[in-house]
């Protein structure tokens, strides 16, 4: 019989694992937020220049008929979503509480896609690593 691996409980190896990943993840968040804050107060068109204009660019953009019409439609449809979202939510959910017949098959069809989406995950992680698939080939 095989003894058991020694557990670590130091917790300051736990944060060493975790350490590469939150460096890439600060470094990839916090450097394309200063990137794009960066290329804002620039000249850009289509290519990035390095030149400083400040808030010129912001100024241009807000003074445009077309962008405010399309900032007003964005903050209707997002509120409409919103309460439309959780107004059917809460139907649902109260539809399913009160002891209909079929409410196992009723949870089933709207927990369904959430279930899907998981094992729809997991088989494509299974295919990407599958050493006769995909992109473990020798």
């Amino acid at each position: 019989m095989k003894p058991k691996p020694k557990r670590i409980s130091n917790p300051l190896v736990s944060w060493v694992a975790l350490l590469p990943m939150a460096l890439i993840v600060l470094i990839g968040y916090l450097g394309t937020i200063l990137w794009t804050l960066k290329i804002s107060v620039s000249s850009s068109r289509t290519f990035p220049t390095n030149d400083f204009i400040g808030l010129a660019q912001y100024f241009r953009l807000f003074n445009n008929d077309r962008w405010l019409l399309s900032l007003h439609n964005l903050a209707i449809y997002g509120v409409l979503f919103i309460i439309a979202a959780m107004l059917i939510g809460f139907l649902l959910a109260a539809f399913i509480d009160q002891k209909v017949k079929g409410e196992g098959l009723l949870r089933t069809i709207f927990l369904y896609p959430y279930a899907m989406s998981f094992i729809a995950t997991g088989l494509a992680w299974q295919w990407m690593l599958n050493p006769r698939l995909a992109f473990n080939m020798p």
